[in-house]
């Protein structure tokens, strides 16, 4: 301790400098502000009259303004708005009378003098000089003159043609993805030609805008209405005129036999339209095919001219590519069930149930991604639906490593796939065989568009035989007989008269007599001593009773040694239900017995070593006070006497110091608090995380805080839980975050919390690195690190996990690589 003398010293010589500050930050403030008088008035000297300053603050607003009269006069025009409306300087509108006669009207309009309040026109369109089309808002002020009278209106117009175009790009892109993929998913659902044709044409005609679409299917060489929309369908939904086609026969005819699609502007002027009810002037053609073969036809017509654009055409063209297989398969399977009508009844059942459920489908991109994995597939593989997202976010070639483990002949697998990817041809009724037992039928069919693969779709079927019910029984049997064989626990059968039957290689090994030594004797009076044959006595009587039991007996091996081993014992029935002796299932525990006892010693001498150690603690932490608080003192006379001397750099490093002083002080009185307490049932007081995040923050990364921005979204609140733990789990966590952060981004960390009803739930998040899924089991481990940074020891977040668990909480953590981690931890209130 300093003495008291020292004490007053040191607080008569902080008065006198705190004086001493005080006259000189007079002084300063006495100083600045007859330089801030003296600026302004140079400053009022210097400014520009105020047309001067109203004309150039015009000329350089980043916005077009015009102010117009309500007679439509153009009376100020900047810059920007000459740029917008396509004049130059040089040529600058007198009024509106440029604009179109329906743009005039509604600008004359906005401007009437009858109606003196704000307006404001959200969007407004325009072709310029230019010639350009124009996309603006416009936001009208009104203008009062010096009689307080309006005399014109001001308007900051603003260009968003470029927001306005993207915007509809963008919705048409969408409208086109939101089409296919609703087309895609209906022809999934069910191998029904009728069905998948009424969900096409309705799509379609939802995408086209028109109530006139039909599908033709191609079959028996002729053109068959299959599906209609609209006026063409009866209150049933049927079609009322169903029409067929010769290929010569109409605009779809010729289509058929040209086998590329069209767009009609106007029928009227075409030789082939032929009317389906009322007369309609746009008509818009698409073939579908399988390669090279007619599938079908979709036809949509319009009452409109010039309805239809080519862009529906080119989305049209594509979905039927994608489309054609199933169409064709489901015209054939319907051309079939035609011609087979006179199948016995228990047959046709069997078909329509196959028909019913839906194929096994994955469907690949040309780029390796997979688009699409029907419910069926997942089913057949035993991937619970669940998890199809986890599913789909795999590369192609990750998923079939892990679907691989299926078949029984992994690697041919693997390189029959390549082999069918690099020939790009049509693959049917391939038969796979699965590790389970089952065979499957595969399906390839490579999509193209203009020649190009677009995807990849492979279709199963499980075609698993009846015989193939012997050949799994006797995998079954053989399964079990190699358990037996070679399983780990030793198993004894017995007759009612105790005499041995049978023992496996396990017991024999136990025991270390062989099975001649043991098979047609009475085993116990060849392991146990007398006390423990009366136990097996005991429960025989309960075995004859049909009960099985478990106990521990102590054995005597053939080498003399002493064991222990647990048996679970149960009756042995014949067919007729009755007792004829016991199989007993036996397992060594002897290790596990000497570790108890190895354990009891351990705790015992733990026990005293931990006393040791919190006496040890407690000297250290006591003792570690005095050299601290001379340090404090020293720390304050050095800024006294030199602080005019210091720059500021160096009184903020003096800054530190001192906070980190007083954090340590706090630090070594909780540890010798938790020192004191650690065996204590109590509750730990109120512990403020704030100040204590804050001074990790401001102290420990001074050094980084440039380059990483730390963010506490919300201030924390105080937990039940001692200050040195509170301190080492927040420290290391955000340690971790900043050591790991990417240099190639701006990195941030966000500290955030929640309550719930018994905890309260942390969450430190950062941009970092990431952390790769390979890892995830070893983050919290022991003298594990991922990478070989020198400034990392690997045990900061396996203390963080112990201080947490030991204390009733959960730690946990989100990371994904290039993107960043997010690590959460509970504390119980």
């Amino acid at each position: 301790m300093i003495p008291n003398t020292a004490n007053i010293n040191i607080l008569t010589r902080a008065l006198k400098r705190e004086r001493k500050a005080k006259e000189v930050a007079e002084g300063f403030i006495e100083k600045q502000l007859i330089d801030f008088y003296n600026k302004n008035i140079s400053l009022s000297k210097s400014l520009l009259s105020e047309e001067e300053f109203q004309q150039n603050l015009l000329d350089n607003l980043v916005e077009a303004l015009i102010v117009v009269d309500f007679k439509g006069n153009i009376l100020k025009i900047n810059r920007e708005a000459l740029k917008l409306i396509g004049f130059s300087e040089k040529e600058t509108p007198k009024d509106l009378s440029y604009l179109s006669t329906r743009n005039k009207k509604k600008l004359y309009k906005l401007f009437k003098k009858e109606s003196y309040n704000e307006k404001k026109l959200l969007l407004f369109d325009f072709i310029n000089k230019k010639k350009e089309k124009k996309y603006v808002t416009i936001k009208a002020r009104l203008l009062i003159n010096s009689k307080n009278k309006p005399y014109a209106y001001q308007t900051i117009v603003r260009d968003i043609t470029k927001e306005t175009l993207r915007n509809k790009k963008f919705k048409e892109q969408q409208k086109i993805l939101y089409f296919e993929t609703l087309i895609l998913k209906d022809l999934f659902a069910t191998d029904d030609i009728k069905s998948n044709a009424s969900n096409l044409v309705k799509h379609i005609a939802e995408f086209l805008g028109t109530d006139d679409c039909v599908f033709y299917a191609f079959i028996n060489e002729e053109l068959v209405q299959m599906a209609a929309t609209g006026e063409k369908l009866d209150s049933n939904k049927k079609i009322k005129n169903m029409l067929k086609f010769k290929t010569n026969q109409g605009i779809v005819g010729s289509v058929a036999i040209s086998k590329k699609g069209i767009i009609i502007r106007d029928t009227s002027k075409h030789i082939n339209y032929i009317a389906d009810g009322k007369m309609r002037f746009s008509e818009i053609t698409v073939p579908i095919l399988l390669g090279d073969e007619l599938v079908g036809i979709i036809d949509a017509e319009h009452p409109e001219k010039h309805f239809f654009r080519k862009q529906q055409l080119d989305v049209l063209s594509k979905i039927s590519t994608l489309i054609s297989l199933y169409l064709k398969n489901a015209i054939n399977e319907l051309d079939k069930s035609n011609k087979q009508i006179e199948l016995e009844e228990a047959k046709h059942r069997l078909e329509i149930v196959f028909k019913s459920d839906s194929i096994p489908r994955v469907i690949e991109s040309a780029d390796g991604s997979i688009e699409n994995v029907s419910y069926s597939f997942l089913k057949m593989f035993k991937i619970p639906i669940e998890d199809e997202q986890k599913l789909t976010d795999l590369t192609c070639s990750s998923a079939r490593e892990i679907l691989k483990s299926h078949f029984t002949t992994e690697d041919m697998f693997i390189s029959r796939i390549d082999d069918i990817l690099k020939k790009e041809q049509v693959v049917l009724n391939e038969i796979l065989e699965l590790k389970d037992g089952r065979y499957v039928s595969r399906d390839y069919t490579p999509i193209f568009h203009n020649k190009r693969l677009q995807a990849h779709i492979w279709g199963y079927k499980d075609v698993t035989s009846q015989t193939n019910y012997d050949k799994s029984l006797e995998r079954q049997n053989m399964k079990y007989k190699n358990i037996i064989d070679n399983i780990n626990l030793g198993l004894m059968e017995v007759d009612n008269n105790d005499i041995t039957i049978s023992v496996n290689d396990a017991f024999t090994r136990m025991c270390g007599y062989t099975s001649e030594e043991l098979v047609g004797k009475i085993a116990k009076n060849i392991l146990l001593n007398k006390n423990n044959r009366k136990i097996i006595d005991d429960k025989n009587r309960i075995r004859k009773n049909g009960v099985g039991d478990l106990y521990e007996i102590e054995v005597i091996t053939k080498n003399g040694d002493i064991k222990y081993w647990l048996i679970s014992g149960a009756p042995n029935t014949n067919l007729k239900n009755e007792v004829i002796g016991s199989i007993g299932v036996h397992l060594d525990i002897t290790p596990l017995k000497t570790l108890i006892v190895s354990n009891e010693n351990l705790i015992s001498d733990l026990t005293g070593r931990n006393d040791e150690l919190s006496n040890y603690a407690h000297m250290v932490s006591h003792d570690l006070k005095t050299p601290l608080m001379t340090v404090s003192s020293c720390i304050n006379w050095l800024n006294e006497d030199n602080k005019d001397h210091l720059n500021k750099e160096s009184l903020e490093y003096i800054s530190t110091i001192k906070s980190a002083l007083i954090d340590m002080d706090k630090l070594i009185s909780s540890t010798l608090l938790y020192s004191g307490n650690r065996t204590s049932k109590t509750k730990n007081n109120p512990t403020e995380v704030q100040p204590i995040v804050e001074s990790i923050i401001n102290i420990l990364y001074r050094g980084v805080i440039d380059d990483i921005d730390i963010e506490v979204l919300k201030p924390l609140p105080s937990i039940h839980l001692n200050e040195v733990k509170t301190r080492q789990i927040f420290q290391n966590i955000i340690e971790n975050a900043c050591k790991y952060r990417d240099i190639d981004k701006k990195s941030f960390i966000k500290i955030d919390w929640e309550e719930h009803g018994d905890y309260v739930q942390f969450s430190v998040k950062d941009n970092g690195i990431g952390i790769a899924e390979k890892h995830f089991d070893i983050v919290f481990n022991s003298f594990k690190k991922l990478n070989s940074r020198t400034d990392s020891n690997g045990i900061g977040l396996s203390i963080v996990k112990k201080m947490i668990v030991s204390n009733g909480g959960k730690v946990w953590f989100d990371s994904k690589i290039g993107v960043g981690s997010t690590f959460y931890f509970t504390i119980t209130k």
